[in-house]
């Protein structure tokens, strides 16, 4: 009997889960003034002006 036989197909060894990339929502955080998305690497928020501190991650 083929290993096909059962209709889902041989896949091959997987050693390793492949998981969703979350590097886009590691890249944002929330204001604490506003709570609007700002990007990790900015110090002052766009929308409210408000001072962010730099988390070291």
């Amino acid at each position: 009997m083929s290993r096909t036989s059962n209709g889902k197909g041989w896949r091959g060894l997987r050693l390793f889960k492949r998981r969703e990339d979350d590097l886009y929502e590691r890249s944002f955080r929330s204001c604490p003034g506003c709570h609007t998305d700002v990007h990790v690497f900015f110090d002052v928020c766009r929308h409210c002006g408000g001072a962010l501190e730099l988390l070291a991650g």
